[in-house]
């Protein structure tokens, strides 16, 4: 059976006044045929990846404004078109930042708003979502802890001096990590990490963040690990149950897009996030 035929959401890019300069965004209006369904705001991965998802985050967003929801992506400071460099780049001031869009995306739809986040982008959304009231949580293949990012990315360096040749900066990412404490910064795959934004995503952890009362879905795709992926989820359902967080987790099949440069699309993904999130179309 052929699925519906939804109507084109209309898109307006912009850039919003925040301290310190600007940041780029774009607003996917709900279909006006649609019933308003609330609003959702979206939280883009990290460094590269946020390139690399653009396509299936777009995509995402168009379905979501068609089924009758407010969507707004917003690049955070020091990431893709705001301003801003990476090198400067804070995790509070992301927060921050967040809290600029969810005010101004409450503000304008006046319903509920949930925070869509990928990667690390969706333990950006956990953390923000411990002090700030929001309304459901979609989380794309979640990183869980901030070490597992800030590892993955270091290896990145790692891996393009070994293809490169000549003299390694380092050969461990335990002798990257000195690197980067001992200079301040470090260049991986052209952005420039700095200490003070890995250490303070380093100690971040999932488990440790307690989302207000709502539901959480978790979506994993890709060729995750089924025993630990039920095993995290085992232990993330246990905790947040005690505070009255639903979390129903979805695996789907589908490529890593957010580390792939061909931008490879994920439909599978696409369709079960919009079937959960709107189970009645």
């Amino acid at each position: 059976m052929n699925a519906p035929l939804l109507p084109t959401p209309h898109v307006e890019p912009f850039f919003f006044d925040a301290d310190p300069g600007t940041r780029f965004s774009l607003y996917h209006a709900p279909a006006p045929q649609m019933a308003a369904r609330g609003a959702i705001l979206y939280v883009h991965p990290f460094a590269e990846e946020l390139n690399h998802s653009r396509r299936m985050a777009s995509l995402q967003a168009r379905r979501f404004a068609a089924l009758g929801f407010a969507v707004l992506q917003i690049d955070l400071f020091g990431c893709g078109d705001s301003c801003g460099d990476f090198n400067a780049a804070r995790w509070d001031q992301w927060k921050r930042d967040l809290a600029l869009a969810h005010a101004w995306l409450a503000d304008r739809n006046g319903g509920p708003v949930q925070l869509w986040g990928l990667r690390l982008g969706a333990l950006l959304a956990l953390d923000f979502a411990t002090t700030t009231a929001v309304d459901g949580l979609i989380l794309w293949q979640p990183i869980l802890t901030g070490r597992t990012c800030i590892n993955e990315f270091l290896r990145q360096r790692l891996a393009g001096d070994m293809r490169r040749g000549g003299p390694l900066l380092a050969r461990t990412t335990a002798a990257l990590r000195t690197y980067l404490a001992t200079h301040g910064t470090v260049e991986v795959g052209g952005y420039e990490l700095a200490a003070a934004l890995a250490q303070a995503i380093d100690p971040l952890g999932a488990a440790d963040m307690v989302p207000p009362p709502c539901t959480v879905h978790w979506f994993a795709s890709g060729a995750s690990a089924p025993a630990r992926l039920a095993a995290n989820a085992e232990r993330l359902a246990a905790r947040w149950a005690e505070h009255g967080v639903r979390l129903h987790v979805h695996t789907v099949a589908g490529v890593p897009f957010w580390s792939s440069p061909e931008t490879p699309e994920c439909p599978a993904l696409l369709d079960a996030t919009s079937a959960v999130v709107c189970p009645a179309v």
